[in-house]
């Protein structure tokens, strides 16, 4: 499926009307795309179908991984928000003991960056690209399987 946003607003919305309709426990998302092509704006709205204030996401690039604790269909979840830029190899993300995020249970997982780790990404995950099409535009591509 492909989309063409025109603003972060809309890159936003995008990613919340995603959240709605693919966001369950045990799903891991992989959003891809060149720094600013506006990963973290589809991120926000991921975390908004679950609730989740935008102001309480931020890209977790120097930490790595954040973890927001919310509620899911009336029930604790969680969600892991990766970044892998810093990764020069895939065994890094292993090396700091957070297989739980390839395979989460009461989670979800996003994963900013996932080329930098791509053969630990598991094979039933949704695939999120963001591409510049201009200053203002982004064509947003979804592969769900």
């Amino acid at each position: 499926m492909q989309y063409l946003s025109n603003s972060p607003e809309e890159t936003i919305a995008l990613g919340e009307a995603f959240g709605r309709k693919y966001l369950h426990a045990g799903v891991v998302v992989t959003v891809e795309g060149e720094l600013g092509a506006g990963k973290t704006h589809f991120v926000k709205g991921i975390a908004g179908a679950l609730g989740i204030d935008e102001r309480e996401l931020r890209s977790p690039t120097f930490a790595l991984a954040n973890e927001i604790d919310c509620e899911f269909q009336g029930k604790p979840f969680r969600l892991y928000h990766l970044d892998c830029y810093r990764f020069e190899r895939p065994e890094e993300l292993l090396e700091l003991g957070v297989e739980d995020y390839l395979f989460p249970k009461n989670a979800a997982t996003i994963i900013e960056w996932p080329e930098r780790i791509a053969e630990l990404i598991p094979a039933r995950a949704k695939k999120v690209a963001l591409q510049f099409r201009s200053e203002f535009e982004r064509e947003i591509t979804i592969t769900v399987e």
